[in-house]
């Protein structure tokens, strides 16, 4: 491998692109979209104060931009390979003095470039939610890095499944596949096995006892501490599901705000998601605080040790990583020369 190879694939892989009508069309359509769901948030929250309105406006903008990334991205290098093999092009550069790695790292630094073209239409509008306030630069700057690097595995994931793959169709439906069981199923096969991990325990339950305090109408119950049998979860031991869903990475890295003036009210699905990630790394409370003195349950007990238990993301981007690099290494396999079997119907030239 050469970086000069590197460099020479990526550049005609662009060039190649950019001559291309399509990816202008699919970019302006993209900043349209984001244009118009910061407008329409930024519409929706203008009553609200400075601060809370900065940082969901930076929230909603980022969850959009992710999502449009999940659905863009893998049609980059989802049919590089292969469709190169179907022109004939693939069998004359692997005639020539490049690698299979320089082909493979060329394609794969192209895709990302262009990702990063798109992030980077973007960032007027995330710039737009951090002006308004509210919006921590530490934890703007780590978000960005973050989908950075998930975008760069979903790059990977595509042309792996390009090399795979006779035809370029199933190769973009199995990286569209593999995409959405990133985002969806892994939270499903977590809600699936949150019924394995579940039962009744005896738990301290801190809270009015009632059958002693009287009726619910006495204007100063105490709470105790007490012992009942209560059905409890240990998402402790089934969370590093959750830290391979994109959206929990990603929304876990974003920038948390100010809960003691948000809370958890307003849009914030990022926060929602990082708030849930969290919860279920940390697993039941030790003591269940039910010492609840108003008619509804405060905010902050539902964010109960979230923060003690820690970031998920590190964890999430070091398993994205392992499946980027594993995804790269089986590319480069399979495009190395000479072939000792093809798929029946592949064209070699």
């Amino acid at each position: 491998m050469s970086i000069h190879g590197v460099l020479t694939i990526a550049r005609l892989e662009l060039l190649q692109r950019v001559r291309g009508a399509r990816w202008v069309v699919v970019l302006v359509a993209w900043v349209c979209v984001i244009a118009g769901v910061t407008g329409l948030s930024w519409l929706g929250l203008r009553k609200a104060g400075d601060e809370q309105l900065g940082s969901t406006v930076y929230d909603v903008v980022l969850f959009f931009v992710l999502g449009l990334g999940m659905l863009v991205m893998p049609a980059l290098t989802s049919t590089s390979v292969n469709g190169d093999r179907d022109q004939g092009v693939l069998a004359t550069l692997q005639t020539t003095l490049l690698s299979a790695a320089d082909i493979v790292l060329g394609k794969l630094l192209a895709a990302w470039l262009i990702a990063l073209a798109f992030l980077a239409t973007a960032l007027p509008f995330l710039l737009f939610g951090y002006v308004k306030g509210g919006v921590d630069l530490l934890g703007a700057l780590r978000s960005l890095v973050v989908i950075v690097v998930v975008l760069a595995v979903v790059c990977a994931l595509g042309l792996m499944f390009s090399t795979l793959t006779a035809r370029p169709v199933g190769s973009a439906v199995l990286t569209y596949l593999t995409v959405a069981g990133l985002c969806f199923l892994t939270t499903i096969v977590f809600g699936m096995l949150a019924f394995l991990v579940s039962g009744e325990e005896e738990r301290q339950v801190y809270g009015v006892d009632y059958a002693t305090e009287g009726s619910v109408s006495d204007t100063q119950p105490r709470c105790t501490t007490r012992t009942e049998v209560r059905e409890t979860v240990h998402t402790e031991r089934i969370w590093p599901v959750l830290a391979l869903n994109p959206f929990a990475i990603v929304a876990d890295a974003a920038p948390q705000g100010d809960d003691e003036a948000e809370g958890m009210s307003g849009f914030t699905p990022l926060r929602w998601i990082s708030q849930g990630a969290r919860l279920a790394k940390a697993g039941p409370q030790e003591t269940i605080d039910e010492c609840w003195t108003g008619d509804a349950m405060p905010a902050d007990s539902l964010t109960d040790g979230a923060d003690d238990a820690g970031p998920v993301w590190p964890f999430g981007i070091a398993f994205l990583v392992l499946i980027g690099g594993g995804a790269t290494a089986v590319a480069v396999q399979r495009t190395r020369t000479p072939v000792r079997r093809l798929p029946s119907g592949t064209r070699i030239a």
